[in-house]
């Protein structure tokens, strides 16, 4: 076998190793993030914390864990839909019916710069902002 043929079988498996060029995968969202929440409405705040698995082409599952009124902790696991994806951002979105709260919504830009989400409810709504720990 001389080195073109050898070539030639190795490009095609290399190709099969890298990301996918045409859904723009540069950015990579998976990691630990940490920043903090906001109610626009009553001014109450604390701390956010994030982790992010990408499940499928469209589909991310994230885990946020933090707290409310410094001493309340909270966990909610979502998964959230890839509504646009470029090489440099993702802009999820979604929403879920949560106890005592009603419909949640959210929606997020998340680059290599930060993750910055708008949420709102029946009776709140506010932001995220969190960054790469």
């Amino acid at each position: 076998m001389n080195r073109t043929h050898i070539l030639a079988l190795l490009v095609p498996l290399i190709l099969l190793c890298l990301p996918s060029l045409s859904r723009g995968q540069d950015f990579e969202l998976a990691g630990q993030w940490k920043g903090s929440w906001k109610s626009c409405k009553s001014g109450h705040h604390g701390k956010l914390n994030a982790q992010f698995c990408r499940i499928d082409e469209t589909h991310v599952q994230a885990k946020f864990t933090g707290s409310f009124a410094k001493v309340i902790p909270f966990r909610y696991r979502p998964v959230l839909t890839i509504v646009q994806e470029e090489s440099d951002f993702m802009i999820l979105e979604g929403n879920k019916k949560l106890p005592l709260v009603g419909n949640f919504y959210y929606s997020a830009t998340v680059s290599e710069a930060g993750f910055s989400a708008t949420y709102r409810s029946r009776r709140d709504q506010g932001v995220w902002q969190m960054s790469r720990r």
